[in-house]
C-alpha cells in the first residue's frame, strides 16, 4: 500500500504513538567473509486500526510533512532497543535503526540517545546509526557538524548511498562514518553483469571506503549471482531477501548463518561453533579478502579465520 493510497492524520499519529500500534522488525545484515552476524537492522509498520498493516512507505512522507518525524524516531529507537535487550542483552552483535534529515537537525536528539542507553546501560557503540545523505546545497562544514554531533554519543554510523557519490563524500575530512551502506537497481544490475553505468559509481564508492578505512555494505541482495559479484569486489557485508527476510528477533535462528556460509561457499561451523559465535562479539566489518572477479567456493583445508577468533 503506497503513500497515496491512505489518509491520515495527526490524530493517527496521536492515537498511535499513545496505544503502541507501530512494530518493529530486523533484517539480518551478514558479514560477506565469514558469514557472521553482522547486526540487525530495525523496520517499522504500523497497524492502523482501520487501515491495517501500513508499510513505511504509507506513513513515512506524511510524518516527515507534519514535521513529526523526530517522535516516530524516538519511539522505533526506543522500541527496538527493548526487544534487542530481551533477545541479546546488551551484547553483540547490535543493531541499527534509520535516521531522518530531521533527526541530525534536532538539537536534542544526541542528549536523548544518550540519556536513554545510559538509563538502561546500553552500550553506544553496538547501535548503528544509518543516515542519510546531507541536502546538495548544505555547505560541508554543517553538514560535518551535525554527523560529529551525533557521532560524540559513541554509536557507529553509517551513511546511506543510492547512486553515486557526491562532493560531500568525496571531500568530508575527517570522514565521520564507519559505514558506507549502497544499493539500489543499477548497481545491483551491474553486480549481476560486471558491466553497465554501474562500474563508475561502485568503483568510485569502493575507493572511498578503502581511503576513509569505512566498511562497505550493499542492501536489497536478492540473488546468489549479485552475492558472489558483491563480495569479489570488497564489500564487506549484505542484506536482503537473499540472505534473510524481515523478521522478528525471536524468530532468527543461528543456523542461519551455517545457511549463509553455504551460499559463501564456506564450510559449516559446528553447533559449538554456533553458540559461541552468540556468546562473543561480533568480528568488526572488514572489506572482504576475496579478489575481484574470484568465483566462492568452499575452501580446500576447511580452515576458517571466524573459528580460530571464537576459540581465541
Amino acid at each position: 500500500m503506497g503513500a497515496q493510497a491512505v489518509r491520515l492524520s495527526n490524530v493517527d499519529i496521536d492515537n498511535a504513538l499513545k496505544n503502541q500500534d507501530f512494530e518493529v522488525l530486523f533484517q539480518p545484515i551478514f558479514d560477506l567473509g565469514n558469514g557472521a552476524l553482522a547486526r540487525m537492522e530495525t523496520f517499522v509498520r504500523w497497524r492502523h486500526a482501520s487501515l491495517g498493516l501500513l508499510p513505511p512507505g504509507a506513513f513515512i512522507s506524511f510524518f516527515e510533512s507534519q514535521g513529526r518525524m523526530s517522535e516516530l524516531t524516538r519511539y522505533v529507537l526506543g522500541a527496538a532497543l527493548k526487544e534487542y535487550r530481551d533477545w541479546r542483552g546488551a551484547n553483540a552483535p547490535g543493531f541499527s535503526i534509520n535516521l531522518a534529515l530531521s533527526d541530525l537537525a534536532d538539537d536534542s536528539f544526541a542528549s536523548h540517545f544518550e540519556v536513554l542507553l545510559r538509563d538502561c546501560g546500553f552500550p553506544p557503540e553496538l547501535i548503528t546509526l544509518e543516515c542519510p545523505m546531507p541536502p546538495v546545497d548544505q555547505p560541508i562544514d554543517s553538514a560535518l557538524a551535525l554527523f560529529d554531533r551525533i557521532a560524540d554519543t559513541g554509536a557507529r554510523l553509517a551513511i546511506e548511498v543510492r547512486g553515486r557519490a557526491n562532493d560531500f563524500l568525496r571531500t568530508a575530512d575527517p570522514f565521520p562514518f564507519d559505514e558506507i551502506k549502497t544499493g539500489g537497481a543499477a548497481i545491483l544490475r551491474f553486480a549481476r553483469t560486471v558491466r553497465g553505468p554501474g562500474l563508475s559509481a561502485i568503483s568510485e564508492l569502493l575507493d572511498i571506503a578503502a581511503r576513509t578505512n569505512a566498511a562497505i555494505t550493499a542492501v536489497g541482495v536478492e540473488d546468489q549471482a549479485s552475492l558472489a559479484a558483491l563480495r569479489g569486489m570488497g564489500f564487506a557485508a549484505a542484506q536482503g531477501n537473499h540472505l534473510a527476510k524481515v523478521g522478528d528477533l525471536k524468530s532468527f535462528s543461528p543456523g542461519r548463518v551455517n545457511e549463509v556460509r553455504a551460499l559463501l561457499g564456506l564450510d559449516p561451523l559446528a553447533p559449538a561453533d554456533l553458540h559461541a559465535l552468540f556468546r562473543t562479539a561480533a568480528p568488526a566489518l572488514q572489506p572482504a579478502a576475496a579478489p575481484a572477479g574470484e568465483k566462492l567456493k568452499p575452501k580446500a583445508d576447511g580452515g576458517d579465520a571466524l573459528v580460530e577468533r571464537l576459540a581465541a
